[in-house]
């Protein structure tokens, strides 16, 4: 793997790990939003889309410096 672009080899196809840590938190972030809309929680946020935009954004880049610690 070399360290300025590290890259994923999944069956042969070579992915990006930042490409794969902003699924990651994109796929999070869906959960979690979901989640809060089960329980009736966003009804204390002011506007759920960009609450699910800023969210998927701060889980990807954790995702993306967790990834990249190793």
């Amino acid at each position: 793997m070399n360290v300025l672009h590290p890259e994923l080899n999944f069956f042969g196809f070579l992915i990006p790990l930042s490409l794969a840590a902003g699924v990651i938190g994109f796929l999070t972030a869906w959960l979690t939003v979901g989640v809060l809309e089960r329980l009736r929680l966003t009804r204390y946020v002011g506007n759920v889309s960009l609450f699910f935009i800023a969210l998927a954004i701060l889980l990807a880049g954790l995702t993306d410096w967790l990834v990249n610690l190793s």
